[in-house]
Parts: C-alpha cells; structure tokens; sequence
C-alpha cells in the first residue's frame, strides 16, 4: 500500500501540470478524501494535505502558461519548471514515511531517487546501511 500513496501522489501531479483546468478544487478534495477513510496512518495523510497545496501552485502556474507551446512534454520537467526541487519535497517525504511502512530494497530505492531529486546528489546510504541504523 506505500509505494501505492507515492503512485496516487505522482499522478496527482501529472494530471496537474498537463491537464491544470480539469483539477478544481473540488477535484482535489475528492482526491484527498480516499486517504481521509482511514485507509493509511494520520502522518501520511499531514504530508498528502502538503502534497494537495503543492498540486494547487502546480496547477496555478500552469494555468498561467496553459497556452504556451514550447512546455516540457514530460510532467517531472513541468514539475521542475515550476517549483524546482521543493516541487519534489513532498514526494520525498512520503516515500521516506513508505520506506518506514515497508522496509523493503525497491521502496528505497525509490525513496533515494527521490532524495536526489530534491538534494540534488544522492542518498549517503545504502539499503543495508540504512537498515542497520534502524
């Protein structure tokens, strides 16, 4: 169910930066309220409620320049163009609360990509590092 969260995050932005007129706020709060049931701990929901007001500022930008013919085909590039590495705060986040929930080599993975979007330089770690520092 972790890498599931990062998934739903990910897509949230993707349909944000290429598709800003269909993502309402009211689109955003039906978004939000699939994780609000109860289906992942209160930690996860604190940084997807971060992740909803980060989709907003992607949203707002693009709409801005909704027009514009030159932007980046790929979403991440988007994501980038907007917010630069902070845009990547909140993913990082939750994959280090996924990393926690599953303590699993693939999940870290995706968490130290993550980590080197934002800090640009990779993680200090190894999976196995990391494990024995738990």
């Amino acid at each position: 169910m972790s890498l599931a969260v990062l998934d739903a995050l990910d897509r949230l932005f993707a349909g944000v930066v290429t598709n800003p007129r269909d993502w309402t706020d009211d689109r955003m709060a039906e978004w939000m309220s699939e994780f609000d049931a109860g289906s992942i701990d209160r930690e996860a929901v604190k940084i997807l409620s971060r992740g909803v007001r980060r989709a907003i500022r992607l949203r707002n930008y693009w709409l801005a320049r909704a027009d514009r013919a030159d932007a980046p085909p790929d979403w991440r590039l988007r994501v980038d163009e907007a917010l630069g590495g902070e845009g990547w705060r909140v993913s990082l986040d939750l994959a280090m609360w996924s990393l926690r929930q599953d303590p699993d080599p693939c999940v870290f993975e995706v968490m130290a990509e993550r980590f080197r979007w934002v800090k640009f330089q990779p993680y200090p770690h190894s999976y196995d590092e990391w494990v024995a520092a738990q």
